[in-house]
């Protein structure tokens, strides 16, 4: 039967193991990384389409935060289009979800500027 000191150690080597696992199921399972919205700068127009990209495997992109008319905005695609003018601040979150789920986020904000879509 082990002694005390011995199961110390078995469990330093369980707590190793797992941070070394679950840093290769990052690095394997396609974790996005290196999230990217464009335009992320310069003058936002009404109209504008914002774009999400991530490295990794097959990411599925949602968008979250305020749009500027400061409706609630949850949209679930790659690309976002700026509907109204004022001040927005949004966020594309990347998750993949493969032998786990991870995700990775990138933000932009700013103010749209023109005519609001879908106004005469």
């Amino acid at each position: 039967m082990p002694s005390a000191p011995q199961i110390w150690w078995l469990s330093s080597d369980i707590v190793h193991f797992t941070n070394l696992l679950t840093y290769l199921l990052t690095l394997f399972a396609g974790c996005p990384t290196g999230v990217t919205i464009t335009p992320s700068t310069g003058t936002f127009e009404v109209g504008d389409v914002l774009t999400c990209r991530a490295d990794g495997y097959d990411p599925t992109y949602t968008w979250t935060g305020t749009a500027a008319n400061g409706v609630t905005v949850s949209h679930t695609g790659s690309s976002y289009t700026l509907l109204a003018q004022g001040v927005f601040d949004l966020t594309c979150t990347a998750t993949v979800n493969q032998l786990t789920s991870c995700n990775g986020t990138a933000s932009v904000g700013g103010n749209a500027v023109g005519d609001e879509i879908g106004k005469y």
